[in-house]
This record gives C-alpha cells, structure tokens and sequence, in this order.
C-alpha cells in the first residue's frame, strides 16, 4: 500500500505532465516548474472543494463552506483570465481554463446529486 505523499506526488507529477502537454497542443510552451507553479496553489483548493461536494453529510455550515470556496474558485478563475488578456500571457489563460473546468466539473456533480436525490424522494 502506498503511503500518502506518495500518492500526492504520483498525482502531481500526472498533472504536470497532462497540463505541459496540453498546454504544448495549444500554443503555449511552459515548463514543468511554470505549471507547477500556478496549478499547485490551485489544486489543493480544487481537492478540498471536490471533498465537500462528494460528502454524505447535509450539514448547512459545510453546504456554505462548499458555496464559499465555488465562489473562491470562479473568482480566482476569472481573475487568471483576466490577468493572461492584459498581459498576453497565454499560460494563463489556460491556467483560467483549467479552473473554470474544473468548477465547471464540480458545479455538474453537484446538479447531478440534487436531481439523483429529488428523484429519489418523489418514489
């Protein structure tokens, strides 16, 4: 069984990797430590976000927690946009891509969870 900064580090490293190569696809060049940097400060917060949407517990201060932090995160997706336009940095703007899917990803598990439970409690 691997210990859990093992995992963590197996994760990065797959990450880094997809990013440089997709950010290669698009036109931008970027190192390893480029990523690294802009996504790392990122993941954490995406990881925990994820955390409280998958959670069983409808507990109201956690459902605000996770309604902060969707926030947070549009926020901070808006503004790596809005710095990649004005600077003509297109790491980035792919660095706002990232963000934006990813809440995007969340925002959808949330939408599907509420619609699995209301169909649940109308049988």
């Amino acid at each position: 069984m691997e210990k859990k900064d093992t995992q963590r580090h197996v994760i990065t490293e797959l990450t880094t990797t997809g990013l440089q190569a997709a950010t290669k696809k698009l036109g931008a060049t970027a190192s390893r430590r480029q990523i690294r940097k802009g996504v790392s400060e990122n993941i954490g917060f995406i990881d925990q976000l994820l955390r409280l949407t998958l959670m069983k517990n409808n507990d109201p201060e956690k459902k605000m927690q996770r309604n902060i932090e969707l926030g947070a995160l549009g926020v901070i997706a808006l503004n790596s946009f809005y710095k990649g336009f004005k600077r003509k940095k297109k790491l980035w703007v792919l660095e706002g891509v990232f963000l934006t899917t990813a809440l995007a990803g969340v925002i959808l598990m949330l939408e599907l969870r509420y619609n699995q439970n209301q169909t649940g409690k109308t049988n």
